[in-house]
């Protein structure tokens, strides 16, 4: 009886050539290494697995990620975003392809978005000229991994970026990113200290990179209770986005501005806010934010107490979430329908709610208090 041959990883492929060129090796110095480990492989071989010809099988790929100090868990995120992507696009120029992907991962079509940008590190060479398009693409796929809750494939992505190193127009979106990544994994200092630094690399006349600092900016000093200083930062931000105008990222900082204005004005206001960004993200078509104020509604209704009304938004953004395989928004989804229903005395609903969200919390490795809540239940046990 036959089987099926297995299709090569090209992410994975191509991985394991940037690590080898990193190490500064040649092929035939990646196998006398494994000999002297006593597991040789030949450099034909290796050539293949780095053309995306050959699988390189599990043994092989242990041998050549602990030669190239490489952590499985990141060649596993990488093999999970590769098979979101889906079918290659149609054959298409490379501005076309990185224009059109980016509008896909707006509109929260994850699949297309994804399938445009593994096209384009693809399909670019390494020559001088493309060198550009090349980094924006690469950084575009950081941004893709993060929002997919793939914080350290994201971390290993830009470190990899900073140490190109990236092109002078780059830098204050990328030292934005690191802060954003660096805020995801716990550490809100060294967010801060990165997005301070990148509020010094914006070019001249960048509005659209200085919106990015003051956005990110926001969020920290609103995770540090600086909440009247949040959101005039905030303000600026959006005043900036508007100029350019930039719809998404105004989108985006209005779903921030909800969480401040529940800190500075309470839940009645926060719930205005709450509906306004709502219908502005419905109204541009940038479905990923419309879900995540969908969930930040239905957190503020139930908090007032129309639960009823609360679960139902929360459940409308469990099912978009589900759609666009927003993996951290499906988790959030099934946290806050734990807490709904804990809080309406149904135990066994609450209980499913509570394992659904701790499935998806092992997906994402960002650290909100929410999923360290659910991630400590885990460890005892209870979830």
């Amino acid at each position: 009886m036959g089987s099926a041959s297995v299709q090569p990883s090209i992410a994975v492929s191509r991985l394991l050539r940037q690590k080898r060129k990193e190490h500064r090796l040649t092929l035939r110095e990646v196998s006398d290494r494994l000999a002297a480990r006593g597991n040789r492989i030949p450099t034909s071989t290796l050539l293949r697995i780095e053309q995306g010809k050959l699988d390189p099988g599990v043994r092989r790929l242990h041998l050549l990620l602990d030669l190239y100090h490489v952590p499985p868990h990141l060649v596993a995120d990488l093999m999970e975003i590769e098979t979101l992507a889906g079918q290659p696009p149609p054959e298409a120029d490379l501005d076309t392809l990185y224009r059109t992907g980016l509008e896909h991962w707006k509109k929260g079509d994850v699949a297309r978005g994804l399938a445009h940008l593994f096209a384009i590190r693809e399909r670019v060479p390494d020559g001088p000229p493309e060198r550009l398009l090349r980094q924006k693409a690469t950084l575009s796929f950081a941004v893709a991994a993060r929002n997919l809750g793939k914080f350290r494939l994201a971390k290993q992505i830009v470190d990899d970026l900073i140490c190109e190193p990236p092109d002078e127009s780059l830098l204050a979106r990328v030292f934005v990113l690191a802060s954003s990544l660096w805020r995801g994994l716990g550490s809100i200092e060294m967010a801060l200290a990165l997005v301070r630094h990148a509020a010094t690399r914006v070019p001249p006349g960048g509005e659209k990179e200085t919106a990015w600092v003051l956005h990110q900016e926001a969020k920290l000093l609103l995770e540090l209770g600086r909440i009247d200083e949040a959101r005039r930062v905030l303000d600026g931000a959006l005043a900036r986005y508007r100029s350019i105008p930039d719809a998404y990222g105004e989108a985006r900082a209005q779903v921030l501005g909800i969480a401040i204005e529940e800190r500075r004005e309470g839940l009645e206001q926060a719930i205005e806010h709450a509906r306004q960004a709502l219908a502005f993200a419905e109204r541009c078509g940038h479905g990923r934010v419309a879900i995540a104020a969908t969930l930040e509604l239905g957190r503020l209704l139930v908090r007032s107490g129309a639960v009823e009304d609360g679960l139902n938004a929360v459940r409308e953004g469990l099912g978009q979430a589900v759609l666009v395989n927003d993996r951290f928004a499906e988790f959030l989804a099934h946290y806050q329908l734990w807490k709904i229903h804990e809080r309406l005395g149904d135990s066994d609903r609450a209980t499913f709610e509570l394992k659904a969200a701790a499935y998806f919390v092992q997906l994402v490795d960002d650290d909100t208090s929410e999923s360290a809540e659910v991630r400590a239940l885990i460890r005892e046990g209870k979830a």
